[in-house]
Order: C-alpha cells, then structure tokens, then sequence
C-alpha cells in the first residue's frame, strides 16, 4: 500500500511540477546571508506583532530578513501553499498542522526537512533534538516512504482533563485514573448541586467538545489509534474506538455527558460551577482560569486523560512550520535557521508565554518567565510533566476532511446513533477521502 501511495504521489506530482533536486552538498555549500524569507502565518494582532518584533532581531543577528504575511486561518495558509506550488510566490515558510504538510507534500508544495536537520554546517545536534523530545518526533509522518520530516514544531498543546477540584472533593471522590471513575465522577455530579454554583444551570458532569481531537484523545486513553500506517488506512472503527465510544455515550444516555452547547461552552460552564469536567487544550489554559476566577473562584486542576492503558497516552498537537518547496538552496537554509531561532531554548519560552502555547524545549523549563509562569499558575506547572506521554494524531493527506467527518460522527453516537454502523461508515468515508486525495 505504501509503495502504491508512492508511485501515485510521483505521478501527481511530476505531472504538476518541476522536482527541484537540491543536495546535501547544495546545502553544507549555501549562503543565506541577505536572505529575504517569506513566512505566511494564520495568527493576527498581539501574536503577529510579538513574531514581528522577533524577526526584526533574528535580522540584526544574522542578516537574513524575514517577512511575515497574515494569510487567514490554517486552511487560508494552506490553500495559498497549494495553489502556488511550483511557482516563485510559494511562500518559504508556512503555519500548518501536520496533516496540512502531508497535502503539501503530495503535490510538492512542501519538502523533507530531514535534509536540512542533517546538514553539519545547518542543521540541528542530537543535543537538539534530545531536548525536543517528543516534540521532534510528532513532525515525522510515517504514511510517506522515508518517514519525511514534514513539520518543525514551535508551540504544542495537550488534550488534557480541567476540573472542579472543590466539586469533586465535595463528592468524596478522588481524581478519576480510569474511564469508569471519570463516568462515576460525571454522573455523581449530574445529580448534586455544586455549593458554589453561580447561577441555576442544570448540573452536568462533562461536556463534550466534539472536536476530532477530543475524538482521537479518548482513543488514545483505550489504547487505539484513528490511523494504521502500515497499511495505509484508517481505522476509525477499532474495538478500541468502539470501547472509547461505549464509554462516552453510556455517560450520555444516563444524562451524564452531553454535546457542548455552544463553542467554547465547556469553559463557561466549568468556570460556573455548573460542569465537574472539560477535555480541552493546555493552550486555553488562561481561559478556563479566567473562566473560573469570574466564577465560583475555588480550587481547579488539569490532569491526563483518564485511561485503559498501563501508562496514559495523551493527544499532543498544534500547528507548527512547513517548508515550501522552493527549490532556492539558499533562501532554504536561511528559512530554516528562521525555524531553529523561533524554537530555540529562550524563544520557544518567550512565544509560550505570549502565544498560550506550550514551549517546545525541554530546557526552556528553567526559563525566568516560564518558572514564573509556573510558580504563578500550578496547573501549568503540571502540564509540563504530561508532555512526556504525547502521541499525535495522523499527518496524512485529506484529515481536515476527515475531521470535519469525525466530528459529525462523533456527535451523533453521544446523541444516541448505534455506534458500530457509525464507525463503520465514518471509516469508510474516510479512506474514500483518503483514497481521492491520493488519486487526485
């Protein structure tokens, strides 16, 4: 299946483009001083400015300018890296999650970084890369031969569990480690009333977000997976997608779980004392803080998904750098030391705290602003040992459609659809996507 995938992507490929061939000795020999690097991102106003400011002192340093445009959305930056593939307005740089770099990649819009990471003049030590950790490996995508290096991360978030610590040890109850203390937990709380509840909401012991990756988190925690690179397919479908599935809609049907009201409502009703849990990202942390200090204003905690496994698996992603496929050796490597500034030990710090991101290097923990952070906000604190046990989620062609997929799926099964014949249509559906992105 593999190999199938390969030809159809060399065939697409060189149909639609000219193959730039640049060398490993291209590479070691470039000049990226003087530099202008194009970098398309999807953030605005404070986050743009603060990438701004950066930039402007990444060129009094090294001499290679860097411009940053503001394309839009994630999809708004991928569909601009797509459409001018192969041509000189391909952007140098571009913001994307993974499975946006695999469609960049399909049709020759993005490189392989690994050439430019295993330069000894440019690239990165295996110091580097052992202070990444997990954060270096969630940018390699096994679906294409050659494992390609397809994403530098600069910023991550977890799915992890918020909650009402002051609820839950009004109900006895200690921090759920498996699905069935989380659904013991939930439904206790559906049927009490949180002392300091503002408001007269309903109690409600967890709402659910049906965002693909709170999808695939919970898959995670019963030890599956939503894609099998081995053969090429996914496999939405898993006794362990249906155990997950079990799980959540057997809270659901006993009026313990339900969809989420409106975006974002997890964290409003959290933050009222109205909801016992949330699985959101550690990046809306300050959210549900605020949340919560404009509410009940009590004791709240993170923790990792509860889970089925010997050890939690948790859902780490975000989006991070995609190189375009310019084919300019020397704009090249100036782009790529533009993407080892912006990561490196004091930057991937400074960008957390501005961005509400998760830093990237492990050394950045020792950081000024970061042990502030930390001192200042606990439960930040403890996000930063659950990274160790990060798994991502798919970058293959064709997953934003399939997310979009996922989240229909996910929601009918929580509102009482059978869930085997969901799942199994989901899958189908899916690798049709999957299937057409290929051959197309």
């Amino acid at each position: 299946m593999k190999v199938f995938n390969r030809i159809i992507f060399l065939l697409t490929f060189s149909l639609s483009f000219n193959l730039f061939a640049v060398t490993s000795a291209d590479i070691e020999n470039a000049n990226p001083k003087g530099q202008t690097v194009e970098f398309w991102v999807q953030y605005s106003d404070e986050r743009l400015d603060a990438m701004k400011a950066r930039a402007e002192r990444f060129e009094a340093e090294t001499g290679i300018k860097v411009n940053i445009t503001y394309k839009g959305h994630y999809g708004k930056v991928q569909s601009a890296m797509m459409t001018t593939a192969g041509t000189t307005d391909q952007a140098d740089v571009a913001r994307g999650y993974g499975n946006a770099a695999a469609d960049m990649y399909q049709i020759g819009a993005a490189i392989d970084q690994t050439i430019l990471a295993e330069s000894k003049k440019w690239g990165v030590t295996q110091s580097d890369i052992d202070d990444w950790g997990a954060n270096w490996t969630v940018g390699f995508s096994a679906y294409f031969d050659g494992n390609p290096k397809l994403l530098h991360e600069v910023g991550k978030s977890l799915e992890v569990v918020y909650y009402n610590k002051d609820w839950l040890n009004e109900l006895g109850l200690s921090e759920p480690q498996t699905p069935a203390e989380f659904a013991e937990a939930a439904c206790a709380a559906t049927n009490s009333t949180f002392s300091g509840r503002v408001g007269d909401t309903a109690s409600l012991g967890y709402e659910i977000d049906t965002d693909a990756s709170n999808f695939a988190a919970w898959v995670f925690a019963h030890g599956g997976d939503v894609f099998d690179y081995d053969s090429g397919q996914y496999i939405l479908n898993s006794s362990e997608a249906v155990a997950a599935m079990e799980f959540i809609q057997g809270m659901a049907n006993k009026g313990c779980a339900q969809v989420t009201r409106d975006k974002y409502a997890d964290q409003q009703y959290l933050g009222l004392g109205s909801n016992l849990f949330a699985l959101s990202s550690t990046s809306g942390i300050t959210y549900f803080q605020k949340a919560i200090e404009e509410g009940y204003n009590g004791q709240w905690e993170i923790s990792k998904v509860p889970h089925t496994t010997k050890n939690p698996v948790m859902n780490l992603y975000g989006g991070g750098l995609i190189m375009g496929n310019t084919g300019n050796v020397d704009k090249m490597v100036a782009a790529y030391q533009w993407m080892k500034y912006i990561s490196n030990t004091e930057n991937s710090a400074v960008w957390s705290t501005e961005s509400g991101y998760g830093f990237v290097r492990t050394s950045s923990a020792d950081h000024p602003l970061i042990q502030a952070k930390r001192n200042e906000l606990p439960q930040y604190d403890r996000s930063l040992g659950l990274i160790q046990y990060g798994k991502g989620e798919p970058s293959v062609p064709a997953y934003y459609s399939v997310r979009g997929e996922i989240e229909k799926a996910y929601a009918a099964i929580i509102n009482g659809d059978d869930i085997m014949s969901t799942l199994n249509a989901l899958n189908d559906e899916a690798n049709a996507i999957l299937a057409d992105a290929i051959e197309n």
